[in-house]
């Protein structure tokens, strides 16, 4: 009967130790991904031409 209570508490600590190392290796892959699209979308706006964020001519009505 002891013997099934160790080898219930080992396959628990097993089980818990997996869990843990997916959910660090799961929180590493979002960081690494979020990190991604901010370089990405800091790349897009030093490369983008300034004159299309806001008009440069003047309403009609007003010339």
């Amino acid at each position: 009967m002891l013997e099934y209570l160790y080898l219930i508490t080992i396959a628990l600590v097993c089980l818990w130790v997996l869990v843990n190392e997916m959910d660090s290796h799961a929180k590493a892959k979002k960081e690494n991904q979020q990190l991604i699209a901010n370089n990405i979308a800091r790349m897009n706006l030093r490369n983008s031409d300034k004159q299309f964020t806001y008009d440069v001519d003047p309403p009609v009505g007003l010339k």
